[in-house]
């Protein structure tokens, strides 16, 4: 009975059981169906109208936002747990670009926070009705090609706390403070780097002023006094974060700045200030981040900056300062630096001096802090580096450039920088064999000493590395053709102008990684190895001033970032090469032995700013499809790489730190023939044209007038005839113009710059006439008929001639036969009395 029972109760509950079941899979599946439906419709509408704002190669970033997932879990999105309502957008350095449509995001009603920083924006609309109430936090910073004519949709945020617009163009703003006044509550602005212009130093208030924590207006180009709605209420105010350096700030610091008692930074580095450095500034108790660099102060530092027991970095220097130094602060603009100077600094995690002060510690001291950052440029500090600075344990950043160093204690300074993040030596007369040094900071400028012996050998975490003008000798092979035991981060690397010698090795593919690369005036050999088109992400590639040779038959095709590549004064010879990157903007080839034709190829590179083939054996005609240099033609933008490098413009050799702002054209000194095709007078972004010393022909084209930003022509010893066309007075910004040595006629044209060349830049030219040159006869200023003129004056001439000679071959014909001949002479004479006799 008790089995039969059971079975019967196990019977009884099994349809419960399948019940219960089925509920349960149901609820399940309602669940899930609600889970993958929490976003909110309206937001997710809006984020995906957003999306469509963005060009397709960066909303293909956004994969993940499409109406197959929920919302919540697209990337950069943040819901409330609760509400499952979107509050927080965060997209920063994705990349993105395209257009910001703000009139969909603020469809969003919960979005508190929305950052879009760091980004490719473009564009941003702004012509909407519609305000938000919620968005406290909002970051467009950092969209470098955003511009922004008006700030009146502000007024449509009416909770705002934090606005960063860092880096976006506002130079359209006439008057931004209105903008932002309208927001009482803000507790962080930040408009660096905005292009503004007036930072309204006359206006007395601002309803933002005593809420603000944080104002960071630097790096724009404020022209005026210090703002009057910062200062003059200090004593109501909050503030304890203020940065106005990089501006053209001028006047005194005014001493209501000794109200903001809360202040922990200051940083007026950059301006024009003067006057001197207030005493009471020792006051401000707070202060941690102090920076008055750069600017017009005289005077000592005072005496009470010794009191800011809270100060963390201290930057002093490059200003007008004379006078005593005082014994409670580590810095004036002269004298000499003690250890009592820096006693109740303990505190302190950074030192930035930047003047020509001297130091005199005893080699024993051990200072009261432990610095993460030491910055002492152009100052006294060798002839021996210190050994104070060997206690620091902490220390991230050496830089110690200019600082009239010339001796290191070999070894133990070796390995104390071996874990240094960044060491900066340049510009001192350090000498030092390195042949047996391994190198393993992040971070490292050695360029301009004394530095000798084979190059050093370097770590897999070196990513900056510059060792130019120094004395290393040797080969490099050995520096390249080891493999690290990991992968390598080198990214830049500068071994020009030492005295290296011996063939580039061909191991370049253990260093793919490499952006910049310049070996250039060393005296390296023989030709450029197969490896070193193996790099992948290589920008610039300098070898100009070895003494390489054969032909350049890299195929460089495939490294698509390349953009600049300069193999000037070297022996390559053979056909010049075209296996480059279409997005290559600079081929500097000058002084090598390239020959034949310029390639059609050279063509297909649209984006050459600058091609120098002067100094080689080109010859035939310039292709007509030289056109096709749009870049040269019109707008575009460049990347600006800076660095030093120097091309022959305007007649002489000079230096330049930015590629990108030049447009050049340079076929100078070949033999190069025929007429100069009009496609080069298309190329009216050229600022400098460069043709001289070729075979040229025919006349100069009228088109020449449209290359208005041309600065430097030079047309000099070639062919050409005609006149100088009257267009090319139109060339205002002509600062250089060579037309010697050609068979031009007519008058020169009358303009502004065009008279005031020397006249040797017309010499070679016998037809032009004209200032600077003598002043134009009637019979040649129409040089349109110059040609028949001069046909009749050499008839005319040599009619002239021929009556010459005939006269006097026939005088002495006569004269000599009567001369010689006695009975000749007689019976002339007769002849002469019966003429006579008979006119008688």
């Amino acid at each position: 009975m008790l089995g039969f029972t059971s079975q019967i109760r196990i019977l009884w509950l099994l349809p419960l059981f399948i019940l219960s079941t089925t509920i349960f899979q149901r609820c399940n599946s309602t669940n899930n169906t609600q889970l993958s439906s929490n976003c909110n419709e309206k937001d997710l509408s809006a984020l995906l109208i957003f999306k469509h704002g963005l060009e397709n190669h960066s909303s293909n970033r956004l994969s993940s936002w499409s109406n197959e997932n929920d919302c919540c879990s697209w990337k950069g999105v943040l819901c409330d747990n609760i509400t499952k309502r979107v509050t927080k957008l965060d997209l920063h350095q994705q990349y993105l670009e395209g257009e910001i449509n703000l009139q969909s995001l603020f469809q969003i009603e919960f979005l508190s926070y929305l950052d879009l920083s760091l980004n490719g924006f473009t564009s941003l609309s702004s012509s909407f009705n519609q305000s938000h109430d919620r968005i406290q936090y909002l970051d467009l910073s950092f969209n470098d090609d955003l511009h922004m004519d008006n700030l009146d949709w502000l007024s449509k945020i009416s909770s705002l706390k934090s606005l960063n617009l860092s880096q976006i163009n506002l130079q359209n703003q006439t008057n931004w403070l209105k903008s932002i006044d309208m927001h009482a509550s803000l507790l962080e602005l930040r408009l660096s780097s905005c292009h503004l212009t007036n930072i309204f130093p006359s206006t007395k208030h601002v309803s933002f002023a005593n809420s603000l924590v944080t104002l960071d207006l630097s790096a724009n180009t404020f022209d005026s006094e210090l703002p009057a709605w910062l200062f003059d209420h200090a004593s109501d105010m909050n503030i304890s974060h203020i940065d106005l350096s990089f501006n053209f700030l001028q006047g005194q610091i005014p001493k209501s700045l000794l109200s903001l008692r809360k202040l922990e930074t200051l940083k007026l580095s950059n301006n024009e200030l003067n006057g001197s450095i207030p005493d009471w500034l020792g006051q401000h108790g707070n202060l941690k981040y102090l920076n008055l660099a750069e600017n017009l102060f005289h005077g000592s530092i005072p005496s009470s900056l010794g009191n800011l027991s809270s100060l963390v970095e201290l930057s002093i220097g490059s200003n007008f300062m004379t006078s005593n130094i005082p014994t409670t602060i580590g810095n004036s603009l002269s004298g000499v630096l003690t250890e009592k100077h820096f006693s109740n600094l303990s505190n302190l995690e950074a030192l930035v001096l930047s003047a020509p002060v001297s130091f005199d510690i005893d080699s024993k001291w051990i200072p009261p802090f432990q610095l993460n950052r030491i910055s002492l440029s152009n100052t006294i500090l060798g002839p021996k580096f210190p050994a104070w600075i060997y206690t620091q344990k902490s220390l991230e950043y050496l830089e110690v450039p200019n600082s009239r160093l010339s001796s290191i204690d070999g070894d133990i300074f070796w390995r104390f920088v071996a874990n240094i993040t960044q060491l900066n030596l340049s510009n001192n007369n350090i000498s030092a064999d390195l042949s047996n040094v391994t190198l393993n900071s992040d971070l490292i400028f050695m360029d301009h000493n004394m530095f000798r012996g084979g190059l050093p050998h370097i770590s897999a975490n070196v990513i900056y590395l510059d060792l130019s003008h120094n004395s290393f000798f040797g080969t490099i092979s050995h520096l390249f053709c080891h493999k690290l035991g990991r992968e390598n981060s080198l990214d830049y690397l500068d071994i020009s102008s030492n005295l290296l010698t011996g063939e580039i090795p061909d191991c370049w593919e253990y260093w793919k990684g490499l952006s910049f690369l310049f070996m250039e005036n060393n005296m390296l050999t023989g030709e450029v190895p197969p490896s070193m088109d193996s790099f992948i992400d290589l920008i610039i590639l300098d070898l100009h001033n070895n003494s390489l040779s054969g032909n350049f038959l890299l195929d460089l095709s495939n490294i698509t970032n390349l953009e600049f590549i300069n193999i000037g004064e070297n022996n390559f010879s053979g056909p010049v090469p075209v296996k480059m990157p279409h997005a290559m903007e600079v081929m500097i080839l000058r002084s090598n032995q390239f020959e034949g034709n310029i390639p059609s190829q050279l063509c297909s590179i649209s984006s050459l700013i600058q091609l120098v083939l002067s100094h080689n054996k080109l010859s035939g005609p310039i292709p007509k499809c030289i056109s096709n240099f749009t870049a040269m033609g019109g707008a575009k933008k460049t990347s600006h790489y800076p660095f030093e490098f120097n091309l022959y413009n305007k007649g002489q050799d000079l230096e330049y730190v930015d590629y990108g702002l030049l447009r050049t054209l340079d076929l100078s000194d070949n033999n190069l023939s025929d007429e100069i095709p009009r496609q080069v007078f298309s190329l009216v972004q050229l600022q400098s044209l460069n043709l001289s010393r070729n075979h040229f022909t025919g006349k100069i084209a009228r088109e020449v007038g449209d290359m208005k930003n041309l600065e430097s022509l030079d047309l000099s010893s070639n062919k050409l005839v005609g006149e100088i066309p009257d267009t090319i007075s139109g060339l205002s910004f002509l600062s250089v113009l060579n037309l010697s040595s050609n068979y031009l006629v007519g008058q020169i044209p009358v303009g502004t710059q065009l008279q005031s060349f020397d006249a040797s830049f017309y010499d070679g030219n016998p037809g032009l006439c004209g200032a600077p040159l003598p002043i134009c006869i009637e019979s040649n200023k129409h040089g349109g008929n110059n040609d028949i003129d001069d046909d009749d004056d050499s008839f005319t001439q040599s009619l002239y001639f021929g009556l010459g000679v005939g006269f006097a071959v026939g005088f002495w014909s006569l004269c000599g036969s009567l001369f010689l001949n006695k009975p000749w002479r007689h019976n002339y004479f007769r002849f002469l009395n019966r003429v006579a006799d008979q006119f008688h």
